[in-house]
């Protein structure tokens, strides 16, 4: 009886062990998941990373009256402001500029004088942490940085071409929820219908060429769609991969008119920096 007592025991020792493993397995699992969704956010080129909360609010606020290596505007340049005045004295004066100014400052009532006594307004409602973030986004030149989505569609890879078509489809789904393209919008040649309630989107990228397109595609399309934030709408990359897709998508229509395409459909897009014939629409 105490040995299958003790055997018992033993037993759901082991059970107990097992149970444990996979359990951390899985959060590592989790961890590595949320750290692989989490470079799909991705800012700025070779993996420079910076708050986007922090770079709209500095576009939002600061560049009313500063600029960012071009010089005075109504206050000082920006540019290497963080070498320039040390991070606990930009955060009281960002938070309370009068109160610094008052306090009799040497630095701030310099600055006062200078700038013909034009006072910093005072962001109380900003943290600490938003404060040491937009610092943070000026110290690595974030204002320079351009989002990835703001790259030429005609240096996409084939790769990110394969995940703008797998997104435009529905095939991969987009980190904020959004609507797949396919529900409302088709695409010549593609082998798969489309909706019908959006325009179809086969020369899109000719109309509109780059810079509008990636401005289109940052926001919601339509009221339904509210609900997702334009910041937390598509990430830089997805951007940057439909404008990929959009694009292939036009130059493969323009072949098709000259006989000479490929479907869509097969995945295979041929040379990426290809560009139309003489006489394509564009």
């Amino acid at each position: 009886m105490r040995r299958a007592i003790l055997a018992g025991k033993r037993s759901s020792i082991r059970v107990g062990l097992v149970l444990l493993l996979l359990m951390l397995a899985g959060l590592f699992q989790i961890s590595r998941t949320e750290v692989s969704r989490a470079d799909d956010d991705d800012g700025g080129p070779a993996g420079t990373k910076f708050s986007p909360e922090a770079a709209a609010t500095f576009n939002k606020r600061c560049t009313a009256c500063h600029t960012y290596g071009k010089g005075i505007k109504v206050g000082p340049d920006l540019k290497g402001v963080t070498e320039r005045r040390k991070r606990d004295w930009l955060l009281k004066f960002i938070h309370a500029s009068s109160n610094v100014i008052k306090s009799g400052d040497p630095i701030a009532t310099a600055l006062f004088s200078e700038y013909k006594k034009q006072r910093m307004p005072d962001w109380a409602d900003l943290s600490d942490k938003q404060v040491h973030d937009i610092l943070d986004y000026i110290a690595i030149g974030g204002p320079d940085i351009k989002p990835a989505d703001e790259r030429n569609a005609a240096v996409a890879t084939a790769a990110e071409t394969e995940m703008g078509r797998k997104l435009f489809y529905g095939h991969l789904s987009f980190r904020y929820g959004a609507q797949a393209c396919v529900a409302c919008h088709g695409v010549q040649g593609a082998g798969l219908r489309g909706g019908s309630l959006g325009p179809d989107l086969s020369n899109v990228y000719f109309r509109y060429q780059d810079i509008a397109l990636t401005a289109f595609i940052r926001h919601p399309c339509f009221a339904w769609e509210q609900k997702i934030s334009d910041g937390h709408y598509l990430t830089p990359k997805e951007g940057f991969a439909l404008k990929a897709f959009l694009r292939m998508a036009a130059l493969h229509q323009t072949a098709d008119k000259h006989g000479d395409g490929n479907t869509l459909a097969s995945g295979k897009y041929g040379a990426v920096g290809s560009r139309p014939k003489a006489g394509g629409t564009r």
